[in-house]
């Protein structure tokens, strides 16, 4: 039994794309001669032979593209597949196989989900959807079975004298049956309110995944370019223009750049695991995600008074402690007049915590909104600072090429301004999305769906 929900627009509340203007468009890193791009995880590297004296093993870096936006495309053809995973396929007579030979069929292509795909299943799907929905069922199930039991009593007090239930038991019966319906309600509403929070955390993760990868293969170069720093080091410590400290410190930065390569790894393993619980898939079932939309700029002007008062009339956590101070009130009343006056004393003494539980869930919203705001606003600022950052790197970079054809600039100067410009390229990315997402958190608090900024 799901009650009706009514729709409240608030202010504010619209995240609107505006077409970027030729005038005052950011330059967009993202390639343009690409239609649709996937990016999967990125295979560990198979590794190779270490310089002389190092037992780490090396990686080779795969090839990056003109753009980190690039990803990986997947554009396999599947067959038909039969039993045991056999592909009976008749070849011409003219082909490198005589007729009727039997082959192995080719290895199904992962999934691959765009943004807006994941946000939807994330909202249906999700372990904590499912939780939620089944702790919608169980409150549903309480408040049925208290007011059929408190039905039950009011039916035996007036028409069965021995039955030996009191007045003030049938009261104690109610205030049961009103607390299961209030927290039935809650629990709806609840669901609600953690599909669009559960939605924006997907996306979150989506474009978490989607950096990790490109930091990933910034990091392979760097890998690939302290290896040659060190096995340069080498060469030279065996003609005396270098010392055995200086040679151990070229092969610690080329192990520690190794390390992190692995970190990194570690640490994108974790985030595709927590995508695939989002997604509701089986650990180790392999998925890749499409680039993003171009957000492109977005209408990012709020109002802080209005998404104030949006937020605090909004708040479920508020509505409760609300509510727990307005009950409290009602049952001390009822019991004056009931002439329970010892009763009353007793719930009033919960009514001044509930008092103060209320002022302080107030305060710690209006904080987080306060907080929020502030933050938004700095997040203009970052971007114009990534991408002067981004401009300047590319500049750079081919200033260093420039060079390098002149004689005045080494293979490891170009190789250390090409990951200078793709860690800015992907710090301007960043902070792109951190403008999209930042707004969508604003929204989400102040429609009530989220009781911080960091939820």
């Amino acid at each position: 039994m799901r009650k009706e929900k009514a729709a409240s627009a608030a202010p504010n509340a619209t995240l609107t794309a505006i077409p970027n203007a030729a005038s005052n468009a950011a330059p967009n890193p993202t390639p343009t001669t690409t239609p649709t791009t996937i990016l999967t995880a990125a295979p560990n590297t198979t590794p190779t032979t270490a310089p002389t004296g190092i037992s780490t093993p090396m990686v080779s870096p795969p090839p990056l593209g003109p753009s980190l936006n690039s990803g990986l495309s997947l554009g396999l053809s599947l067959g038909l597949s039969l039993g045991l995973g056999l592909l009976l396929t008749v070849i011409p007579a003219a082909g490198p196989f005589p007729p009727g030979k039997l082959l192995a069929a080719a290895e199904p292509a992962p999934r691959v989900y765009s943004f807006a795909e994941v946000t939807a299943i994330a909202q249906n799907n999700a372990s904590e959807i499912v939780r939620q929905k089944a702790s919608v069922d169980q409150a549903e199930q309480t408040k049925e079975s208290q007011l059929s039991n408190y039905q039950s009593q009011v039916y035996n007090f007036y028409n069965d004298q021995n039955s030996g239930i009191t007045e003030s038991s049938l009261y104690s019966l109610q205030e049961s049956y009103e607390n299961a319906y209030n927290s039935y309600l809650d629990a709806e509403e609840s669901l609600e309110k953690l599909k669009p929070r559960v939605g924006w955390q997907a996306q979150k993760l989506y474009l978490d995944i989607l950096q990790g990868e490109l930091q990933i293969a910034i990091q392979v170069k760097e890998v690939e370019r302290l290896r040659a720093e060190y096995e340069l080091a080498q060469a030279k410590t065996a003609f005396g223009s270098l010392t055995q400290s200086q040679l151990n410190t070229a092969k610690s930065q080329w192990e520690a750049g190794v390390e992190t390569l692995d970190n990194l790894r570690v640490s994108q393993d974790n985030n595709r695991d927590t995508m695939r619980e989002y997604l509701n898939i089986a650990a180790g079932v392999d998925f890749g995600l499409e680039n993003p939309p171009d957000f492109g700029q977005y209408a990012r002007a709020f109002e802080p008074d209005d998404v104030m008062k949006a937020a605090l009339k909004n708040s479920l956590s508020l509505k409760q402690a609300q509510r727990e101070v307005d009950e409290l009130s009602e049952r001390i009343i009822n019991y004056i007049a009931r002439g329970q006056s010892s009763q009353a004393d007793k719930l009033a003494a919960n009514g001044a915590s509930a008092d103060l539980a209320l002022k302080e869930t107030k305060k710690t919203l209006t904080n987080s909104v306060e907080n929020t705001l502030r933050d938004y606003a700095a997040l203009d600022a970052a971007l114009e600072k990534a991408k002067i950052s981004y401009e300047q790197a590319q500049s750079d970079h081919q200033t260093t090429q420039t060079r390098l054809g002149l004689g005045t600039a080494t293979r490891n100067d170009l190789m250390t301004a090409e990951k200078n410009r793709l860690t800015a390229e992907k710090n301007y990315l960043q902070a792109r999305y951190d403008i999209y997402l930042g707004a969508k958190q604003i929204i989400l608090l102040q429609d009530g769906i989220l009781t911080s900024g960091n939820a």
